[in-house]
């Protein structure tokens, strides 16, 4: 959701606005008990993003193409993750109306 700011779970993100939807997060608990998180974006064409576990940590950046979209998978162990996982992410310099925020995401 394009939101600049909420707390590390991202309690206040809702998904009621299709205006401000830029993506979609998927997370799944791999046989090896570690976390994958696939992320689509659709935002700024040709432009880093920087993908975070939120106040946890970096996960990496999703580069966007000439049309605004881009993939990118992410693990990551589960041990030490919250029970509520929230991502964000944000360009470089991060201008108003260019930080999404991931709504709640609890544990699979």
């Amino acid at each position: 959701m394009r939101q600049d700011t909420s707390d590390c779970t991202n309690s206040d993100v809702k998904a009621d606005d299709p205006a401000r939807i830029g993506g979609t997060v998927q997370v799944t608990r791999q046989a090896d008990g570690k976390l994958q998180v696939k992320v689509a974006i659709t935002a700024a064409p040709d432009t880093a993003y920087h993908f975070f576990l939120k106040c946890v940590r970096s996960l990496g950046d999703i580069k966007t193409e000439d049309e605004g979209q881009g993939r990118a998978e992410f693990e990551f162990a589960a041990d030490g993750a919250p029970p509520v996982l929230a991502f964000d992410m944000y360009p470089e310099g991060a201008p108003p109306g260019q930080k999404f925020q991931s709504t709640p995401v609890k544990l699979p």
